[in-house]
């Protein structure tokens, strides 16, 4: 029978013994301050609204977001409060899938953006508009 040695979502290891306060704070120490402060937020929230989550499960979740930017994890928490979805029963992986699909496809998202707004209009130079006109 085959079983997996790790989890195709994230990379985390099944087999592998961790440290998981330490490796919590390893995983929060490479974050700016306002995510830290979210993600902590975040994890009270969840953690006291949603019986099955812990801190295993919340260490699974910085786990599976470890390479993504500090820029997309804050607008995919905000998402995650916006949509209340904690009050529905949706935890860490919910959001790590927000998170990790706006990862995923951010390029996409920032081109399609710019084909419905257009492009800026090109910075015009006050000084050098004056200097022409004498």
């Amino acid at each position: 029978m085959y079983q997996k040695n790790s989890c195709p979502a994230c990379g985390y290891k099944l087999n592998q013994k961790y440290n998981i306060s330490l490796s919590i704070n390893n995983l929060l120490k490479v974050r700016n301050k306002k995510t830290i402060k979210y993600l902590n937020k975040t994890a009270v929230e969840i953690t006291r609204k949603i019986p099955s989550e812990n801190r295993v499960t919340y260490f699974q979740f910085l786990f599976g977001i470890k390479n993504i930017k500090d820029e997309i994890v804050s607008w995919a928490i905000e998402q995650y409060y916006q949509g209340k979805y904690s009050n529905t029963g949706k935890g860490f992986s919910y959001l790590r899938k927000i998170i990790q699909n706006r990862n995923e496809n951010i390029d996409m998202i920032s081109k399609n953006e710019r084909q419905m707004i257009g492009s800026t209009p090109p910075v015009i130079n006050i000084e050098d508009e004056k200097l022409k006109e004498y």
